[in-house]
């Protein structure tokens, strides 16, 4: 017996019979239990639970992002073929670009940017962007009377990830995905448009016998 790997698809050999196995991993729904393991962690764990929340903080934003790419594949593949390269040029650079492209593809009118729930989302854009970006934060000169109770001012990291945040972030990417999510399933017939978009399984696989004889 052996097996091989290809990406997608699994060969298992039985002598002369082979059990070919295909599905899919929802990437975004693995990373939506990260974001909400981590809320749980920082909620039962106060101390150090600023850690906890920047975690569910950045992968609220992957789990936003892995969605596009999810419902971007299947309601206009042909666009997604060339991923990259479509979304090097404006108006659709990048990953606010990516989220345009997926909205008027669903219908999704166009969100106050300003409000929640999208505010949250630029927010959540600023942390990712510090974070894989990261490097030393100069800070000061900042003059400080002698009776000051802390003298470490807040940085940047400090002001995005505040007491509470990351349960903002919960909700609100919570709220825009499954709302992109019903206006998308208006497009397609596909299946796994029908519930909701970060609930059920995480895989499925779908199993084949050949035999040559």
């Amino acid at each position: 017996m052996y097996g091989k790997f290809d990406p997608g698809t699994y060969w298992l050999q039985f002598d002369m019979t082979s059990i070919r196995i295909e599905g899919e991993s929802f990437l975004h729904r693995k990373l939506w239990c990260v974001v909400e393991r981590q809320i749980e962690h920082a909620t039962s764990n106060y101390q150090g639970s600023f850690y906890d929340e920047l975690v569910a903080m950045v992968f609220a934003l992957h789990t936003l992002e892995a969605y596009l790419n999810f419902a971007g594949e299947r309601l206009a593949p042909e666009v997604w073929k060339n991923e990259r390269e479509y979304f090097r040029k404006e108006p659709y650079r990048g990953f606010q670009g990516k989220l345009k492209k997926v909205m008027e593809i669903a219908e999704l009118p166009a969100q106050d940017e300003t409000a929640r729930p999208y505010s949250t989302i630029n927010k959540l854009k600023k942390l990712r962007d510090l974070i894989a970006h990261a490097k030393t934060e100069k800070i000061g000169p900042i003059d400080f009377p002698e009776e000051a109770i802390s003298m470490f001012p807040a940085t940047t990291l400090d002001n995005l990830v505040l007491p509470g945040s990351a349960m903002t972030a919960k909700e609100d990417i919570e709220q825009f995905i499954e709302l992109l999510h019903e206006h998308a399933r208006k497009k397609t017939n596909d299946v796994w448009f029908k519930g909701k978009a970060l609930k059920g399984v995480h895989q499925y696989n779908v199993k084949h016998t050949r035999n040559p004889f």
